[in-house]
């Protein structure tokens, strides 16, 4: 009984631990805070629950407090789908590295410390001389460890893909009360002592208080409340990938696409080629840059409405690749953003960088062609791939470009504050590859005051010449008037920054030059001081 225990404390533990980062991305996203919070809180509550475990092992050296404590972290962490959606809300208030902290404390602590005990508790039970302690410890430790390694592989490759995350936590916990039950019924003897008579008292009532629990978290997940708590009207989708929780919702025509916490793609279902949000139209600005492309790469996905509308905008190309790494996001795109099946349009399932690297030897090669656009399109305001991000990557990107080639990539970030560092470095990095970059924000800027956050598209060209802001304007006039581009990429040029405390000095020099080395994206966007 004491090799199931700890076998499957270990199991939960690690399985908690991993669905734990699913329980905090919708509000907090997946950046490197989150894992940070978790270990953190994990860790510190291991080292609590070892110390606590071992002394009250000592003082109750019975299977039956083992039980009790099983009971009480499988009803803990049972319960917990129930209201993790409110504290998220309340700690989501907070800076990003404390609310996920306290978030993180909320949920794990007291489950993490509950299972903790577990191992001196079971050591001190199979333990009846000196002279195998050390073996006994060794062997419980490492079944324990075997426990872990499983639990966190079982949850993270099959569990997360194939069912909802309350599922897996309301499974945990009836795991948990199963098996204290199985202590409780098996667990007979009655211990001599008056503690040990409370205790025995106390396993009775937590034996029939856990088989209460167990029907009721079986009644709840059986009648599917469980499995969709806040869920409201206009939810047609949503899915726990490998990579993000995917949900799709519809407010009248409009339909989105939303990672964790944040909106990735929108479609109107009455005009689908409208695009819902401004900074897709901003990237045709790509196509003043490179009129008349044959090939495009875009990396980033989404619901697929920007790769549509160059499709159907541009009767030059001839192939539009689109390099997506959660194979969950390619199918909701076919199934609700209208991504069609197009001989020019090729979907990879990959990982962007991995993708540029290779496209970039086959280039060097010549078994393909260059591409004459690269739109970068991965990034949102909450995760940020810091590998699709440093100098190395924009090198591989370049190598993948025509000679007249450009790149386009949206970055969310701002031109002035304290929450400029991302896009600072972006742009240093972005200046160190390319001769020529210029800074397009969505929603204007208006001098050091404007310290927003909004969509901002860089454009990078192998141009060694600058263009003026007027040749940018004027060159976009001329494609809108002959009607090779659709969008009104005049208004759009107007965006262009020229001012000088932008375009050199300090605010250039300033940012950070991104390395595979040295990427801290995260601190970057939300900065320690």
């Amino acid at each position: 009984m004491l090799t199931l225990t700890v076998f499957l404390s270990g199991a939960v533990l690690m399985a908690l631990e991993m669905v734990g980062s699913r329980i905090l991305a919708p509000t907090f996203g997946s950046s490197i805070y989150i894992w940070g919070a978790l270990i953190v809180v994990v860790m510190a509550a291991l080292t609590l629950g070892y110390y606590v475990g071992g002394r009250i092992a000592d003082r109750f050296p019975d299977l039956l407090a083992i039980g009790l404590i099983l009971a009480a972290a499988g009803t803990f962490i049972g319960f917990l789908p129930f209201w993790t959606n409110r504290v998220n809300f309340l700690c989501g208030q907070l800076e990003p590295r404390a609310g996920s902290l306290l978030a993180a404390f909320a949920f794990f602590f007291l489950p993490s410390i509950l299972l903790a005990t577990i191992s001196p508790y079971a050591v001190k039970l199979s333990s009846h001389n000196l002279s195998n302690l050390g073996n006994t410890a060794g062997r419980l430790s490492a079944l324990s460890s075997v426990g872990s390694v499983l639990g966190t592989l079982v949850t993270s490759f099959f569990l997360i893909p194939l069912t909802g995350v309350r599922n897996i936590i309301h499974g945990l916990g009836l795991i948990l009360l199963l098996l204290a039950c199985l202590i409780f019924f098996r667990k007979t003897v009655a211990p001599s002592t008056a503690a040990g008579r409370r205790l025995r008292w106390l396993s009775r009532a937590a034996f029939i208080l856990s088989l209460i629990v167990i029907v009721l978290l079986l009644t709840t997940w059986r009648s599917g409340l469980l499995r969709s708590p806040g869920r409201t009207d206009g939810v047609l989708y949503q899915k726990d990938s490998l990579y993000n929780h995917l949900v799709v919702t519809q407010s009248g025509s409009l339909r989105y696409l939303k990672f964790d916490n944040s909106l990735q793609s929108g479609i109107n279902v009455n005009k689908p080629l409208d695009q819902v949000f401004r900074y897709t139209s901003f990237l045709h600005l790509g196509v003043v840059a490179k009129p008349q492309p044959a090939r495009v790469l875009f990396i980033g996905l989404g619901g697929g409405s920007a790769p549509v509308k160059f499709l159907h905008d541009y009767p030059s190309l001839q192939a539009v690749d689109v390099v997506e790494i959660d194979p969950e996001v390619v199918k909701v795109a076919r199934d609700f953003f209208a991504l069609p099946e197009d001989p020019r349009l090729r979907v990879i399932t990959q990982d962007g960088r991995l993708f540029v690297e290779h496209a970039a030897r086959a280039v060097a090669r010549g078994e393909v062609a260059p591409y004459d656009l690269v739109v970068i399109d991965a990034y949102s305001s909450s995760t940020i791939p810091y590998h699709l991000t440093t100098l190395e990557f924009l090198q591989a990107v370049r190598k993948t470009l025509a000679p007249d080639g450009a790149v386009v990539s949206n970055i969310i970030g701002a031109l002035a504050g304290p929450h400029s560092g991302l896009l600072r470095a972006m742009v240093r990095t972005f200046r160190a590859v390319f001769p020529q970059h210029y800074i397009f924000p969505v929603y204007g800027w208006y001098g050091a005051d404007d310290t927003a956050e909004q969509n901002i598209i860089v454009i990078a060209t192998m141009d060694p010449q600058y263009r003026e802001k007027a040749v940018w304007q004027k060159q976009a006039e001329e494609l809108y008037a002959e009607n090779l581009i659709a969008e009104d990429v005049p208004s759009y040029a107007r965006a262009l920054i020229d001012d000088p405390r932008v375009t050199q000095g300090e605010w250039l020099t300033g940012g950070l030059l991104l390395t595979d080395d040295y990427a801290p994206v995260d601190t970057l966007k939300h900065p320690l001081l």
